[in-house]
């Protein structure tokens, strides 16, 4: 029933302060000030003054970002790195 109606994948951001993921994605790292993982052919890594993630589900991702300093997503080219 999660997928009656999300049929593509979803990144929200919102303030630049809260990024809300839903859909399949890999976790890679967090710690305080950062995170990255894969998600639709993506390599994404956040930098911020704090990270704090509020949820991490099967295909839910949920973090809030105080003083965000970068946001950068690369394409990614190998295939095991993708998320189907």
């Amino acid at each position: 029933m999660k997928k009656l109606f999300q049929l593509t994948p979803l990144l929200e951001l919102s303030q630049y302060e809260t990024l809300k993921i839903i859909g399949p994605y890999r976790f890679v790292h967090a710690d305080g000030t950062s995170c990255s993982f894969h998600y639709a052919h993506y390599h994404i890594v956040i930098h911020g003054k704090t990270v704090t993630i509020h949820a991490l589900k099967e295909e839910l991702l949920h973090l809030t970002v105080e003083g965000l300093q970068e946001i950068h997503m690369k394409k990614t080219t190998d295939v095991s790195k993708h998320v189907e």
